[in-house]
C-alpha cells in the first residue's frame, strides 16, 4: 500500500475517533459564517446493523472526498473500532464482525478481545451454520475462483477450486457449488453440523453447470448445464436433486420428447430457475429460437405506423421478438413437462403455493396513452393446463395486485376498492364496499385513477391481510366478513404503516417465510400528517401500541436486533445533524453524534407556515431561517418550488458544492438567505395558474411573518418545479430573479414528443400524470396554451437562469432551448447553461460544482447585490 495514503486513512480516522470521544457542549466555538471550505467536513451517517443482542452496533460515514469509514461500537463500553471503507458489514452473534474493505479485501473482528484477522481478497462473503463458519469465495489461480470454508480462529476446514457460483440454503447449513475447468463441470454440496461433510452432487467430461437455486425449505435444488464446446451459457438441461433421498433428476431439452423444438431453454439467471414450495414442481424460462429483427430491418429505412403498438423508437431500441420469454413448469417424478404461456399469452406469473399462474400479453391493449397498457389476465391451472379469463383491462403498474402466501387468494385493487379472488370457490369478493372510509388516496390531485394507499402483508395461513387507509392499518379476512382497525392514527391525524422491513414483497408474492405469524408483534412507522412529528410504534397481538421513539424530529432507518427488544435509529432535525440512538427496553441513548462541526454555527431553524390558495385551500410550507438571525434585520429570500414539500421541515441537509440539480438549503442560510418550501394545491386543467396562485400566498404570508426583503426574492425549480417557476415568471414580477432547471417550457410540443428515456409518447404525463390536464391537447388546445410558459413569455421581466443537460431524456433539453431562444429575441435578461454529456440530474462533479456555484452567484447579484460575475458576460 502507498504510504502516503496509508498515512492520511490513519490521519481521517484518528479525526474521526477525536470527534466522536469529545463532548458536543463547550467542545467548539461559534463562528459566524461558513465557507465552502468548510463543506467537506461534512458527512452522511447511515445506520448499518445491531447484533444478536443489541451490544454491538454498526454505522458508517461517507464523506465527499471519498473517505468512508465504517464503524463498530458497544452499546455497552462505547468502545469503537474504525473499518476505512469498510463495507457489506456483518455481525455473527454478539462476538464477532466481518467486512469488506478496500480492493475486497475481508477482516474478521473478534469483538471481545479486538483481534482482527485479514483475509485477502475476497469477491463474496457469507456466513453459515448460525456463525460456526465463514464462507470466502476468492481468487485462486489465474482468473479463477475458490470456496474457502473457514471457522471463526481462521483455520481452513475446507477449500475448493475452480468453483464457478456458490448459493447457501434458506437456514444457511449448506451450500451448493458449481465447479468449471478444462476436464469438465461438477456440482457439490457441503452440509454444516458437528462436522462438515462434503458431498458430489453430479459430475460430466462434457457438461459445465450454473445457478444453483434451492427450495424454500431448504429440501432439494436446482441448476442448469450446457455443453463446454457452447459460446455462451444458454442451457441444454435442467437437474434437480433431492438431498433427503439424494436422488437426482434431468431434464435435457436436447433429447427430451415432450420439449417444443422451436424453444430454447432461458434458465441461467437469478430469476429464472425456481422449486415449488411443495418440492414437486421445477420452473424456468423459456424463449423462441427467432433472432431479433431490428424495427428498421436493417435498411435504416424507418416505417412509422400510427397503428403500432410501440413507437418505432422502442422497437428500434429493443427490437421485436416474436415472442416474451414464457415460463415452463418441468415435474421431475413424472417427467411432465407444461409451457405455462402460449402465443397469445406468454408472460407468467405464479400465485403464493405456484399451483396457479396469471397470464397475460404486454400487447393487449397497445397503443396505449397511460403509462403503462392495462392488461387482460387469464388464470392457468397448472394441474390441468386449463385457462380461465380472470380480469379485463386492469392497471398495469405495480401495487395493484398481490398473491396470498397460502395460495389460495388474490387480492387486488379496482375501481377504488380492495378485491379478494378465492381461487376454491372462483369467486371475487368487494371486501372495502361496505366501509365508509376510503382505502384510496382521495387528497390525489392528478387525473390518474386513485391509487390505492397501499397494503403491508398477508399473515400466515391466508387468515388475513393487513392495508392501508389514509391514516391506519386495518386487517381484513379474505371473505370481507371482518374488518378491524389496528390503529388510531385518524383521530391524531397521524399515519401508520408497517415498516417494510417487516415484510418485503415487491414482486406481488408475499411468501410464507415472509408472511406475519398470529403472535407477531407487528412494527410501524408513524408520521404527523404534516411531518411535524415522526417515529415508530410496536403493535403487540392484542392489538397495543407502544412507542419505540416518537418524537418532534425526523425519525429514520430502524434496525431490530434479532434476539432482543433493542433498537437502533437515526434521528436528525433541520438544525441538529443526524445521530444514531439505541432504545433497549428503557429511554433512547445516543450512540453517535454526526458532524460536531455543526455546533460551530448558528444554523437557524424552521418552521411551519399556514397558508391558503385564492379558493381557500388550507395549505402549510417550510420556511427555514437564516444562520446567525437577527429579528431586526431584512433579509433575502429564495423560494424552492416543487409539489409538497412539508417533509423538509425536519431534513438536516449538508453543506455541499455536489448538489446536482437539487436546492441545497443550507448553503444559502448559511449566506444569509431565508428559504421557503410552500405546498401546492392543483386544479386539474389548470397546473400553471395553480402553482403561481399557492406559490404567492405562500410567499406573502413568510412576507408578513418574517423580515423578509420583498424587493429581494428569488424562485427556483427543478424538472416539473422548473416548469412552474418559468410559468409563475410570466404570471408576477414578485421575485427579483428565477432559475429554472430542465423545464418544460410549451406544452403543445410536449405532448407530441417522445420520451427519449421510456421511448413512449409523453402525452400520459398530461392526461394521466404531474401535468394535470386530465383532457388531450386536442379537447383543450386553449387550456394547454393557457398553461404554457412559452405563452406569456413577453410579460417576463424576471432575469432567468436556465439550465439543462444536453441529453436529458426525461425533459427534451430542447424545451430549455427554445424558452432561451425566445427571451433572446425579445431581448429579456437570460442566461442558459447546457451541460454536455448530461441527463436530467447533473451528475459529474466538475458540473454539480459549476452549477452550485453559478446559482449562488446569480442569487448573490441580484438579491445581495453581489458583485458581477465575469460568465454573465455576453459575448
Amino acid at each position: 500500500m502507498d504510504t502516503t495514503i496509508y498515512n492520511c486513512k490513519i490521519i481521517w480516522i484518528s479525526f474521526i475517533l477525536f470527534l466522536i470521544a469529545c463532548p458536543v457542549n463547550g467542545q467548539l466555538r461559534k463562528t459566524r459564517q461558513m465557507t465552502p471550505a468548510d463543506y467537506g467536513l461534512w458527512s452522511t451517517l447511515k445506520a448499518e446493523s445491531i447484533s444478536d443482542y443489541g451490544k454491538w452496533v454498526s454505522y458508517s460515514l461517507s464523506y465527499e472526498s471519498g473517505m468512508d469509514t465504517l464503524f463498530v461500537k458497544s452499546t455497552v463500553t462505547s468502545k469503537t473500532f474504525a473499518f476505512a471503507k469498510g463495507n457489506n458489514g456483518k455481525f455473527i452473534g454478539d462476538k464477532w464482525f466481518g467486512c469488506l474493505l478496500a480492493e475486497q479485501n475481508f477482516r474478521l473482528l473478534n469483538l471481545a478481545s479486538g483481534k482482527m484477522q485479514d483475509f485477502g481478497k475476497i469477491q463474496e462473503f457469507a456466513v453459515a451454520d448460525g456463525g460456526q463458519y465463514i464462507i470466502l469465495y476468492c481468487h485462486g489461480d489465474g482468473d479463477k475462483m475458490k470456496l474457502v470454508i473457514r471457522n471463526l480462529n481462521g483455520e481452513i476446514m475446507e477449500s475448493t477450486d475452480d468453483v464457478s457460483s456458490f448459493t447457501m440454503s434458506p437456514k444457511c447449513d449448506a451450500v451448493g457449488y458449481c465447479v468449471s475447468n478444462a476436464i469438465g463441470g461438477t456440482v457439490g454440496l457441503i452440509s454444516f453440523g458437528k462436522k462438515l461433510v462434503k458431498s458430489i452432487i453430479t459430475g460430466s467430461e462434457v457438461n459445465h453447470f450454473q445457478n444453483v437455486v434451492w427450495q424454500t425449505d431448504g429440501r432439494s435444488l436446482a441448476f442448469v448445464s450446457r455443453v463446454i464446446t457452447a459460446e455462451a451459457f444458454s442451457g441444454d438441461a435442467v437437474l434437480f436433486y433431492r438431498l433427503q433421498e439424494q436422488k437426482l433428476f434431468q431434464y435435457d431439452t436436447t433429447t427430451a420428447l415432450n420439449w417444443p423444438k422451436d424453444m430454447a431453454l432461458e434458465a441461467c439467471y437469478i430469476g429464472t430457475l425456481g422449486i415449488s414450495d411443495d418440492g414437486k414442481r421445477v420452473f424456468f424460462n423459456m424463449r423462441k429460437k427467432t433472432e431479433t429483427i431490428e424495427g428498421s430491418n436493417g435498411t435504416g429505412i424507418q416505417i412509422w405506423n400510427a397503428a403500432d403498438k410501440d413507437l418505432f423508437s422502442y422497437r428500434d431500441s429493443f427490437g421485436i421478438r416474436e415472442d416474451d420469454p414464457r415460463l415452463a413448469a418441468w415435474w421431475p417424478d413424472s417427467d411432465r413437462l407444461l409451457v405455462v404461456g402460449d402465443n397469445l399469452q406468454p408472460s407468467a406469473f405464479l400465485n403464493g403455493d405456484q399451483q396457479f399462474a396469471l397470464v397475460y400479453n404486454d400487447n393487449d391493449n397497445k397503443p396505449t396513452w397511460k403509462q403503462a397498457a392495462d392488461r387482460d389476465y387469464y388464470l392457468t391451472d397448472l394441474s390441468t393446463g386449463s385457462k380461465s379469463s380472470f380480469l379485463k383491462k386492469q392497471l398495469g403498474t405495480e401495487g395493484y395486485f398481490f398473491f396470498s402466501p397460502g395460495g389460495k387468494y388474490i387480492l387486488y385493487f379496482r375501481d377504488r376498492n380492495w378485491w379478494v379472488y378465492s381461487i376454491a370457490a372462483q369467486k371475487h369478493t368487494n371486501i372495502t364496499k361496505k366501509s365508509n372510509i376510503a382505502f384510496y388516496n382521495k387528497t390525489i390531485d392528478e387525473p390518474e385513477e386513485p391509487q390505492p394507499y397501499g397494503n403491508s402483508g398477508w399473515y400466515s395461513n391466508d387468515q388475513s391481510f393487513l392495508i392501508y387507509d389514509q391514516f391506519d392499518i386495518w386487517e381484513f379476512s379474505p371473505d370481507g366478513g371482518s374488518a378491524k382497525r389496528l390503529t388510531r392514527g385518524r383521530e391524531k391525524q397521524l399515519v401508520y404503516r408497517v415498516e417494510k422491513n417487516s415484510n418485503d414483497f415487491s414482486d406481488g408474492v408475499v411468501a410464507k417465510s415472509k408472511a406475519f405469524e398470529a403472535n407477531q408483534s407487528l412494527i410501524v412507522k408513524a408520521k404527523a400528517i404534516d411531518n411535524s412529528w415522526s417515529g415508530y410504534f410496536t403493535i403487540n397481538k392484542n392489538e397495543e401500541v407502544r412507542p419505540i421513539i416518537y418524537t418532534g424530529k425526523l425519525v429514520t432507518e430502524l434496525h431490530k436486533a434479532r434476539k432482543s427488544n433493542a433498537f437502533i435509529f437515526l434521528q436528525e432535525d433541520f438544525n441538529e445533524p443526524p445521530a444514531l440512538l439505541l432504545n433497549n427496553n428503557s429511554e433512547a441513548k445516543i450512540i453517535f453524534k454526526s458532524n460536531l462541526q455543526h455546533y460551530q454555527y448558528s444554523w437557524g431553524k424552521s418552521e411551519l407556515i399556514e397558508y391558503k390558495d385564492s379558493k381557500g385551500t388550507a395549505l402549510k410550507g417550510v420556511l427555514c431561517y437564516p444562520f446567525d438571525y437577527d429579528p431586526k434585520k431584512r433579509y433575502p429570500m429564495v423560494v424552492d418550488i416543487y409539489q409538497r414539500q412539508t417533509a423538509q421541515l425536519h431534513t438536516y441537509t449538508n453543506p455541499s458544492l455536489l448538489n446536482g440539480s437539487a436546492f441545497n438549503a443550507t448553503n444559502f442560510t448559511s449566506q444569509s438567505y431565508f428559504v421557503l418550501y410552500p405546498d401546492i394545491a392543483y386544479e386539474i386543467g389548470n397546473p400553471g395558474f395553480s402553482a403561481t396562485d399557492c406559490v404567492i400566498a405562500a410567499t406573502n404570508t413568510a412576507i408578513k411573518i418574517a423580515p423578509v426583503d420583498k424587493t429581494k426574492i428569488g424562485l427556483i425549480g427543478h424538472s416539473y418545479g422548473g416548469y412552474e417557476t418559468d410559468f409563475i415568471i410570466t404570471q408576477t414580477n414578485m421575485f427579483a430573479v428565477a432559475v429554472a432547471g430542465a423545464a418544460l417550457t410549451d406544452m403543445t410540443s410536449a405532448y407530441l414528443s417522445e420520451n427519449v428515456g421510456n421511448k413512449n409518447s409523453n402525452g400520459w404525463r398530461f392526461e394521466y400524470q404531474q401535468f394535470r390536464m386530465n383532457k388531450t391537447l386536442f379537447e383543450d388546445f386553449n387550456g394547454y396554451q393557457k398553461n404554457s410558459p412559452i405563452n406569456g413569455v413577453s410579460r417576463i421581466t424576471t432575469p432567468l437562469l436556465s439550465y439543462t443537460g444536453s441529453e436529458d431524456t426525461q425533459v427534451n433539453p430542447y424545451q430549455t432551448m427554445e424558452f432561451y431562444h425566445a427571451l433572446r429575441r425579445l431581448q429579456k435578461e437570460h442566461i442558459m447553461i447546457v451541460y454536455p454529456k448530461e441527463n436530467h440530474v447533473i451528475q459529474g462533479h466538475e458540473n454539480q460544482i459549476d452549477l452550485t456555484n453559478k446559482i449562488s452567484e446569480w442569487f448573490g447579484y441580484y438579491l445581495k447585490d453581489g458583485e458581477k460575475p465575469k460568465w454573465f458576460a455576453a459575448h
